[in-house]
């Protein structure tokens, strides 16, 4: 006995839905991250503590960092420390390098432009690149200071 199908036009759309539908491909996998992956101006926040000399005690900072996607930055903090015992409110510009593994991690190197002192970090991109985690690394120095930067104006050179 034969069956008859109702409607080609069904049968044909049918064919075409499992068609589209079988070969259904997930977006591409992220390819990691690079030097390009941080372009643009984040808003820092920082807090630690210096834990030596005559500025012993906690330390805040803002700022705003700007990242040329190339591997050099700008930094402009305003810093609230202890000088001898005296909350004391400075800016410190800086310029750095920075290097972007591919698992978004990256660090570092960075140069007060005011008395030539030479800092270090270690961070982590997160977010697709709207945020990243820092921490200090500097060899040798008195402070612990962890940071927390964002965007500052999302979709500003974002990729995605």
């Amino acid at each position: 006995m034969r069956t008859k199908i109702a409607s080609p036009k069904l049968l044909i759309l049918g064919i075409v839905t499992l068609t589209v539908l079988g070969n259904a491909r997930r977006a591409p996998a992220d390819n990691g991250c690079s030097n390009t992956t941080l372009r643009g101006s984040y808003g820092v926040h920082a807090t630690g503590t210096l834990t030596a000399g005559p500025s012993a005690g906690p330390l805040a900072i803002v700022g705003v960092i700007t990242f040329d996607g190339n591997g050099q930055f700008t930094l402009l903090q305003t810093q609230r420390i202890l000088v001898s015992g005296v909350p004391t409110t400075l800016k410190v510009p800086f310029t750095g390098t920075y290097i972007v593994n591919a698992d978004c991690t990256f660090s570092t190197e960075m140069t007060n432009t005011l008395n030539g002192t030479i800092s270090t970090t270690e961070a982590v991109i997160v977010d697709h690149a709207r945020e990243f985690f820092a921490l200090n690394t500097t060899a040798g120095a008195p402070i612990v200071v962890s940071a927390v930067a964002r965007k500052q104006f999302p979709g500003e050179s974002e990729d995605r």
